[in-house]
């Protein structure tokens, strides 16, 4: 199966994003996304699938206290450009320029050397965060709504993005966003007249998606919570620290993924105290541990695809922390 049309791909771009900005990228921008918007995050493909809206729910509850908190739209930027790590910015060619009628006055432009690794890039023009309330947050929290639910907090929307996946080749891109001029223009038209914009390209060889509108009607970012409880570590606990649930950013539901888009998975043989049968038991249900060795210690061999032998660690022992 080509990649392009495999869950990892939409993953893949995903994660990229997010690890360079914490906003959660939309695969089709064209897909609407709201503010409001609750439901889940599918763990194989990185896409959102939406259940409801808080303003539009068919449970009163929810309905009725959002309809207090009504979303809140800020000031517009220019642009937003999120590149991956791996993305350098540089300057464009001459010969680029000049090849692209209008690329001197084009509102947003730019050349980006990509390398073997696969890349992200999203350009937005005129993008405009439109958020649910902190007080809805705060008070359906009070109330225990939402609860098991992804709830999406912030959407960015803009009339014009460009989203592009590279395919692991060293190239260089060259995007741009361009007046789109008529060659023969009928001397009763006034200036201005069938003057449209468009985006233009060079170099691309993965997957572009770009799109324009004289509306903001494109969602390519969105930010989500979840109510979360609060751990607290026994080798750091403090009295004072807060307790109890909260509204939490939702992490990545995958570890370190290669360029397919696939988990890397890696083994770490740790010592750890005694663990209460129900926590191995939940443990190798999930696939955390492979091997249990029965020695003077517990040392477990732990099937993770965390970045860090220490976050694996710490899987561990939260769930040790929440079961025993």
């Amino acid at each position: 199966m080509d990649f392009w049309t495999k869950k990892e791909a939409s993953r893949k771009l995903i994660d990229l994003i997010r690890r360079s900005s914490s906003w959660w990228a939309n695969w089709n921008p064209s897909i609407q996304i709201t503010a409001g918007d609750y439901g889940e995050i599918d763990r194989e493909s990185g896409q959102f699938k939406k259940e409801g809206n808080i303003y539009t729910s068919s449970d009163e509850s929810i309905a009725d206290l959002a309809e207090q908190f009504e979303p809140v739209s800020e000031v517009a930027l220019d642009k937003y450009i999120i590149k991956s790590s791996n993305v350098k910015q540089c300057e464009p060619e001459s010969d680029f320029n000049a090849d692209v009628a209008g690329f001197a006055n084009a509102p947003l432009k730019g050349q980006w050397q990509f390398n073997h690794s696969r890349g992200a890039l999203l350009i937005m023009h005129m993008p405009r965060i439109t958020r649910v309330p902190d007080e809805f947050l705060a008070e359906s929290l009070s109330r225990g709504l939402l609860k098991g639910k992804t709830l999406v907090t912030h959407v960015y929307s803009c009339p014009a993005y460009a989203l592009y996946l590279s395919n692991k080749s060293n190239k260089t891109v060259s995007i741009a966003l361009v007046a789109d001029v008529p060659s023969i223009v009928a001397p009763s038209v006034s200036s201005g007249a069938g003057i449209g914009t468009k985006w233009v390209d060079d170099g691309t060889a993965g997957l572009l998606q770009k799109g324009y509108n004289d509306e903001a009607v494109f969602v390519p970012l969105y930010s989500i919570k979840k109510i979360t409880k609060r751990k607290i570590r026994r080798e750091s606990f403090d009295e004072n620290a807060p307790r109890g649930d909260f509204w939490a950013n939702v992490e990545a539901l995958w570890g370190f993924l290669d360029d397919d888009g696939e988990e890397e998975v890696i083994e770490y043989m740790v010592s750890l105290e005694p663990l209460s049968h129900y926590t191995l038991l939940m443990a190798l249900g999930l696939r955390m541990i492979r091997t249990l060795i029965k020695n003077d210690k517990a040392c477990l061999m732990i099937v993770s695809s965390r970045d860090s032998k220490r976050d694996a660690v710490n899987d561990l022992s939260d769930m040790y922390t929440y079961t025993r």
